[in-house]
């Protein structure tokens, strides 16, 4: 892939533009959306106020390379290590994927070929100064390629005093995240937590052993940017941390705040695919630290990453990220677990462990001790295993299973209830 971006950032070279459009100008006018469009809606705003609910917007249209965002009142630093290679920002490319609204191109944009060779990476692109009240939410849109396996690290970084440059005295980290892979433009909040009258937000793309001959950089886009004087976010998290027994992984959270809250979906990764696997209910509306937790069992050996999707009543959600990967090792034993449900009717899991690799059977007996179904006979890796088994075509009665490996066996009964 990043041969690919070496190409792209050559065409992107060629392509620079030179004006922009007074409509692009988030001091004069607010951006209104509701998801991915063709098209633009602006609301203007003749007196921006910080106690509005929206006063400052961008949405990133032509042109937001380094001249365009120059123009309308941001600053653009770099400060990683290593020789500066390439322009620290420019315009978003369709090609890698689309902006989350608007024109196809129309993000702001940065690459590990921000700098040479494995140097740490760290473009800063500081907002415009704006009078911002303690606890308004500067909000934006992040995501990075589909599927990418490198891991681009963003960070959010206040400044109350007015501070121009990275070194200026001020600065506050808001905090940090991975830019998603998933293929979602994910939504991130951050509260400014002094007020000022000239304070500044500053969107970092700051990773460590970046650069062409990294591991830790790949591309990644910002978009629909936003600063709310709406107070307070829907959920402000304190902590969000994952414990693992086995192969059981439980999550714990600590909100902080919340502000109609429905709940939280919680939602998995292994190999760049998301699900849901389960729902924990929010507390409404409270302004007192409200604690959760959600047990994912059974899992089998591997890597995974997790999820919060909040959701309030009206239908709106953000995302939170485990900001670790979970690793669910071999097991240390041999172990062959009870069925569930047990009685069961037509269907039940038989879930046995394995800490070695070696052939497994599981074989299934009725009461006389007749052979009535093979479930497993074959080789397997070491690791944690769950069977379903479906009894649809078996009469009611006590049966027996029976788990064998290298020099283990273990016998368990099961009862079939129609």
């Amino acid at each position: 892939m990043r041969k690919i971006y070496l190409s792209i950032l050559t065409v992107l070279a060629l392509g620079v533009f030179l004006g922009f459009s007074n409509s692009d100008n988030p001091k004069k006018m607010s951006y209104n959306y509701s998801g991915p469009s063709n098209g633009e809606t602006y609301v203007p705003i003749s007196n921006p106020d910080p106690t509005d609910a929206l006063y400052y917007s961008d949405n990133f249209d032509l042109p937001s390379d380094t001249n365009g965002l120059l123009a309308r009142g941001y600053l653009v630093y770099y400060r990683g290590t290593g020789t500066q290679a390439a322009a620290t920002w420019f315009q978003g490319n369709s090609t890698v994927f689309s902006a989350f609204n608007g024109a196809a191109t129309s993000y702001v944009a940065a690459n590990f070929q921000v700098v040479t060779n494995v140097n740490d990476i760290d473009s800063w692109l500081v907002l415009p100064d704006l009078t911002v009240v303690a606890g308004d939410v500067m909000s934006f849109r992040c995501r990075g390629p589909l599927g990418s396996s490198f891991p681009d690290s963003v960070t959010v970084s206040y400044n109350a005093s007015g501070g121009t440059t990275p070194e200026s005295a001020g600065w506050v980290d808001l905090g940090k995240f991975k830019a998603s892979t998933d293929g979602v433009w994910e939504l991130k909040s951050f509260v400014a937590p002094t007020a000022g009258t000239i304070a500044r937000f500053a969107i970092r793309y700051k990773v460590v052993g970046g650069g062409p001959l990294g591991d830790n950089s790949d591309y990644m886009g910002i978009d629909a940017l936003e600063v709310n004087g709406d107070g307070v976010l829907p959920v402000e998290l304190a902590s969000f941390a994952s414990v693992i027994n086995n192969n059981n992984v439980t999550l714990n959270w600590t909100t902080s705040t919340e502000t109609n809250n429905s709940g939280f979906d919680i939602e998995r990764s292994s190999n760049g695919t998301w699900s849901k696997v389960g729902n924990v209910t929010g507390n409404g509306t409270s302004t007192v630290s409200n604690s959760y937790s959600f047990s994912d069992r059974n899992l089998a050996s591997g890597n995974y990453n997790y999820r919060l999707k909040q959701i309030d009543f009206n239908g709106n959600f953000e995302y939170f990220n485990l900001s670790n990967e979970v690793n669910v090792g071999i097991p240390s034993r041999f172990d062959l677990a009870q069925n569930y449900p047990n009685p069961f009717n037509p269907s039940t899991s038989i879930n046995f462990d394995l800490p070695a690799d070696g052939n497994v059977s599981l074989k299934l007996y009725d009461m006389t001790g007749r052979e009535v179904m093979i479930l497993i006979n074959e080789v397997r890796s070491a690791g944690y295993y769950s069977v379903n088994f479906n009894a649809s075509n078996m009469s009611s009665g006590v049966y027996f299973y029976t788990l064998s490996a290298e020099n283990f066996t273990a016998t368990k009964k099961m009862m079939l209830v129609k």
